[in-house]
């Protein structure tokens, strides 16, 4: 016997009715009432108002040993079941404890049941068939159970294909099984981890076109967990790919755009930014700008602008361009960009933005050019870039005679050159164009009455933000007169080294005439000395007194003509440098040596810490100017004074210090002791040309060193010569 309880007969899910024994029905659960579409107030009265029997039938059903009644339909059923029979199941049941009663259980007929499931089973094959996709059913093994006609289109190999798997398919078509074996290792890691679905892309060739399917595999299972079968369909996206490729070429085209592009949401917020809009605001990264308002980058009186009279228009337009005015680099530094905007329907905005602060500031710069060009005297040419005249102020026409219309169009190269202008400056001229570079130097320009102009030329490109050439502006200066007097003065100066090389082949040529007279002289009195020696002839001791005056004249003026023909070569151009590694200190030390040999009676201090010094010089140059300048601290000291002579290492050099304590040379007259035969005013008593000096300088410096001199007056002089160790000489 079955006890009325509210909470066990709503827990199931058939249908039940329980009444009364006069078949009024008093209590009936969820599942009924859904069946017959009726509510718990309206699911009262006597069961045969919804059931299609009598009181007999159910009075016999519930003593029947079989227990139910088949085949019986209900009434006044508001759905699709109403077409259904139904068998009832029927046993007495306590309604309480002083009432008894009937439980009945409605139950689909198990003949409705099969008929049901084959419809459903139609129902799914006929969708299944007709999909616009790939399907197939498989089990455990990836053999196939069932495939539709969108998969393989031949009944035949429909059929064929079931219970193989695709090896089987790929060798029965001779192609490549690397898509069976692909798949294979998918469906393997998909039943090891026992997972609900998984997808991927598959790529494969029919008549030599490429085919992209998404393949989506579902697995079913069993109520013990264990695997029942698997729903694998395929979706070409031949087009998503298209479109995804497309997506990403216009991407990639964003990215490289010189353009600034930006999307914005409807409340103004950055949702998307390109590159080159980061790099036009100075920013790192898009990170820096991503969810922030437009309205931080503009002053106030731009947002004012933008807010109150360019969005009205966008909204009724749905499309604006325009000039902006805003900031970059946290606001340090001015931004003017041409900016193109467009409404989308969820109110966002595409924004364009062209940086054109860098094309504004050059407008600015020519129309200040243009007012300036107007009022200054040197002719301006405006070209457009390629070399075309646009423009040309009064100073142009007045100078050459041409109209800006007669010149509007053309190119200088071919109106304002002619027979007399130089080749190379025209070929410069066409070699800077075409690199975009900027060009100045001199020109012979004609007039339009065809008479000629020298003109200085200054010729520079204009470029705009993008790096793109726009313009030429060339400025022509007059110089005609300068010319003039510049062709006056070289053929003065060509006079002038006519003169200059007259005189130093004289001073070579008489140097090297009283040289052999010299000699000559020298030698005689040599061979008088000779002979009166051998002879031992007597003569009085004046006659050696004057013959060792003769020969200190001799050797004096030979100096002195060894002096001016150096100058002279000097000059010319023509004294030989030829510099050698060898070993300076060694060099030196025969400097000195030789020396006092000749001033035996001079005492000299040397600090010199060197062994040797490898260096690259002329010997022959450097005695010379070591000989002058110990030859002029032994005449210009007195001869019981020491000269002392010190070597350093200065960094990479050496320094050769000789000092003296002799005369000295007059402060105000320092200044000229390099000038060729200058002689300090307090040496008229010593013999001298004024050369030496000139010529050590020359000497040291084609060294690439340097030599000072540092004196006073009666307190001796200080000569320093610096040479380099490891320079190169110059």
């Amino acid at each position: 016997m079955l006890t009325k309880t509210n909470s066990i007969i709503h827990l199931i899910n058939t249908p039940v009715l329980i009444t009364d024994v006069s078949f009024n029905i008093v209590e009936s659960n969820e599942a009924a009432k859904n069946l017959l579409a009726l509510s718990e107030q309206t699911l009262k009265g006597s069961i045969f108002n919804f059931i299609d029997s009598n009181k007999d039938k159910l009075s016999k059903l519930i003593t029947n040993d079989k227990g139910y009644l088949e085949n019986i339909r209900l009434l006044n059923v508001r759905n699709l079941l109403i077409d259904k029979t139904w068998t009832i199941k029927a046993s007495a049941c306590e309604i309480n404890a002083e009432e008894t009663g009937y439980c009945f259980l409605l139950e689909e007929s198990i003949e409705e049941k099969y008929q049901s499931i084959e419809k459903e089973r139609d129902f799914y094959k006929e969708l299944l068939d007709n999909m616009p996709a790939d399907v197939g059913v498989f089990n455990e093994d990836q053999k196939y159970l069932y495939v539709n006609p969108h998969a393989i289109k031949d009944p035949e190999m429909r059929k064929w294909i079931i219970g193989k798997d695709d090896f089987d398919y790929c060798e029965s078509r001779n192609i490549p099984t690397t898509i069976a074996k692909d798949r294979r290792d998918k469906f393997k890691e998909f039943l090891k981890n026992k997972s609900t679905y998984y997808s991927f892309e598959e790529t494969s060739e029919r008549n030599n076109i490429a085919s992209h399917n998404l393949r989506i595999v579902y697995g079913f299972y069993n109520p013990d967990g264990s695997f029942k079968y698997a729903l694998g369909y395929g979706i070409n996206i031949d087009q998503l790919k298209n479109y995804e490729l497309i997506n990403i070429r216009q991407q990639s085209a964003i990215e490289i755009s010189n353009d600034g592009i930006a999307l914005l949401d409807g409340d103004g917020h950055y949702t998307y930014v390109n590159k080159a809009l980061v790099k036009m605001l100075g920013l790192k990264s898009d990170k820096n700008i991503i969810g922030r308002k437009w309205k931080e980058f503009f002053p106030d009186s731009e947002i004012s602008h933008l807010a109150d009279d360019v969005y009205p228009i966008l909204l009724e337009k749905k499309f604006w361009r325009g000039e902006a005015y805003g900031y970059k680099n946290d606001f340090n530094e001015k931004l003017i960009v041409e900016l193109t905007m467009n409404l989308m329907p969820d109110k966002g905005i595409v924004c364009i933005c062209r940086d054109v602060t860098e094309r504004k500031h050059q407008e600015e710069q020519l129309k200040r050019l243009a007012l300036v060009a107007r009022s200054t005297n040197s002719m301006v040419i405006i070209s457009d870039a390629n070399s075309k005249i646009e423009w040309v102020n009064d100073a142009f026409t007045n100078s050459m005679g041409y109209t800006l219309e007669e010149v509007r169009g053309k190119e200088p190269r071919t109106i304002f050159n002619g027979p007399e202008t130089d080749p190379q400056i025209i070929e410069k001229l066409f070699e800077t164009e075409s690199k975009h570079l900027p060009f100045a130097g001199e020109k012979l320009s004609y007039k339009k009455d065809g008479t000629t102009i020298w003109v200085y030329l200054m010729v520079n490109p204009i470029f705009n933000n993008n790096g793109e050439l726009t313009n030429w502006v060339s400025v022509e200066t007059d110089i005609t007169p300068i010319k003039n007097a510049e062709f006056v003065y070289q053929n003065a100066l060509v006079k002038e080294k006519t003169l200059s090389d007259l005189k130093s082949q004289f001073v070579s040529l008489a140097s090297h005439e009283f040289r052999t007279p010299l000699a000559g002289i020298m030698t005689s009195i040599e061979i008088v000395k000779v002979i009166l020696d051998r002879e031992k002839a007597v003569y009085p001791d004046r006659i050696d007194i004057h013959l060792e005056r003769c020969i200190e004249e001799i050797q004096r003026l030979t100096s002195i003509m060894d002096n001016v023909l150096i100058s002279g070569k000097m000059q010319m151009g023509k004294m030989p440098f030829e510099p050698l590694t060898r070993d300076f200190i060694t060099f030196f030390n025969e400097v000195i040596k030789n020396f006092q040999m000749i001033s035996p009676d001079r005492k000299l201090e040397i600090k010199n810490p060197f062994d040797a010094i490898e260096m690259i010089f002329d010997s022959k140059l450097l005695e010379h100017a070591f000989n002058n300048i110990l030859n002029n601290a032994n005449k210009y000291s007195p001869k019981d004074t020491l000269i002392n002579i010190e070597l350093k290492d200065i960094n990479d050099a050496i320094q050769i210090t000789v000092i003296d304590y002799g005369i000295g040379i007059p402060e105000e007259e320092q200044i000229n002791l390099f000038s060729s035969f200058f002689r300090a005013s307090n040496t008229i008593s010593h013999h001298g040309t004024g050369l030496g000096l000139g010529i050590v300088k020359q000497f040291i410096e084609i060294h690439g060193g340097k030599v000072t001199i540092e004196s006073k007056i009666n307190q001796g002089c200080k000569v320093i010569i610096t040479l380099p160790k490891s320079i190169q000489p110059i």
